[in-house]
């Protein structure tokens, strides 16, 4: 369900750079949540021009995760996104504006299964849904 987009000016990064973000994003929320690997989806939205004046920046993180988490881990994941995306993409961090939207769990569904909120997915439900995956 982590879903980034990565709002950036037309040819801002390589396919390498984005590589490194993508990867670096999915480091951190894992680290941070616990999530499987494979539920976390990064993105680059390229604006043609390179101005966003409704964002205030060339360059914008929009995330979106489950609800529940607490206001420590939020702040800490936006907080190491933007450093990672900074030092990737060369960028200053207070350059970088970005916020992380949440959903209810129950709104999300990955690999089938309807997410449960962060926290009760105990080692049954990733049993369940790795199982289900490797069918």
């Amino acid at each position: 369900m982590p879903y980034y987009r990565c709002i950036i000016p037309k040819d801002a990064l390589s396919f390498e750079q984005r590589q490194d973000i993508a990867r670096a994003f999915t480091d951190i929320h894992c680290d941070s949540t616990g999530a499987p690997r494979s539920f976390v989806s990064v993105a680059f939205f390229e604006t043609p021009d390179g101005e966003q004046p409704e964002l205030g920046s060339e360059y914008y993180l929009d995330g979106g995760n489950r609800a529940g988490r607490s206001e420590e881990v939020k702040q800490q994941l936006l907080a190491d996104l933007t450093q990672a995306f900074s030092d990737v993409s060369g960028v200053p961090a207070e350059q970088i504006p970005g916020r992380i939207r949440e959903n209810p769990a129950s709104w999300t569904m990955e690999g089938g299964f309807v997410l449960p909120e962060p926290g009760q997915e105990g080692p049954e439900w990733y049993a369940e849904v790795a199982a289900a995956a490797a069918d």
